[in-house]
């Protein structure tokens, strides 16, 4: 196992506390790698700027191209829906879980795998996982709504990277461009974890926090 850095350390009766998304994301920012690219993307099919759709050819030639994300959008992008889960009252330890349609762009999916790792939110990959409207099941999904127009105080001119994308808890769905942008959401911390805690739901069998850093590095991440 990759050594981590334990927010409380193992002891002969305690196994300790750690992450693997403060080891990829939050401590290499720390150590000043903020802007090295950890995540790339497939070129847009519609280029935004600000959420709005870009019409110009010389704009669209320009934008279209492969998506590239630093660290430092990763961490801001994922803490932010790790946040929006949060106020729509997803809670980890109740064995909430999240899925994936398979309508959902590889960037935001990756995304949203990180930000249910930092929280403890179990995802769940396998083949057939259930994506009914159960309570204890939190989904992204494509959604037809338009990208949210900035204008609005609680509304930030930033790219959400969740355009077009929803989630849905039980019966409440979220448009995820907007609640991404709206400045009242606030970001959520890095929460430390048991080793033995079950991250990942796979065909190829679970995967416990403890032994996940290396999944998470070449599974969801493009480069690290």
């Amino acid at each position: 196992m990759t050594d981590f850095h334990y927010f409380a350390v193992p002891t002969a009766t305690d196994p300790g506390t750690l992450n693997p998304v403060y080891e990829l994301l939050d401590f290499p920012i720390a150590m000043g790698k903020a802007e090295d690219i950890v995540l790339t993307g497939p070129a847009p099919e519609k280029p935004l700027v600000d959420g709005r759709e870009v019409t110009d050819p010389r704009l669209v030639k320009a934008l279209s191209v492969p998506v590239e994300l630093d660290r430092a959008e990763v961490l801001d992008r994922s803490s932010k829906l790790a946040g929006v889960l949060r106020a729509m009252g997803v809670v980890p330890e109740s064995g909430a879980r999240l899925t994936f349609a398979e309508d959902v762009p590889p960037l935001a999916r990756a995304l949203g795998v990180l930000a249910a790792a930092r929280i403890g939110l179990v995802v769940d990959l396998r083949a057939g996982a259930p994506s009914d409207s159960a309570s204890d099941l939190v989904v992204l999904h494509a959604i037809e709504d338009e990208p949210v127009e900035p204008g609005r105080a609680s509304v930030r001119v930033t790219r959400s990277r969740f355009e077009g994308v929803g989630v849905t808890i039980g019966s409440e769905t979220a448009n995820l461009d907007q609640a991404m942008r709206d400045s009242r959401v606030e970001f959520a911390a890095v929460v430390p974890l048991d080793p033995q805690r079950t991250l990942l739901l796979s065909d190829d069998g679970d995967l416990e926090a403890g032994t996940s850093l290396d999944w998470y590095r070449t599974e969801v991440l493009s480069a690290s």
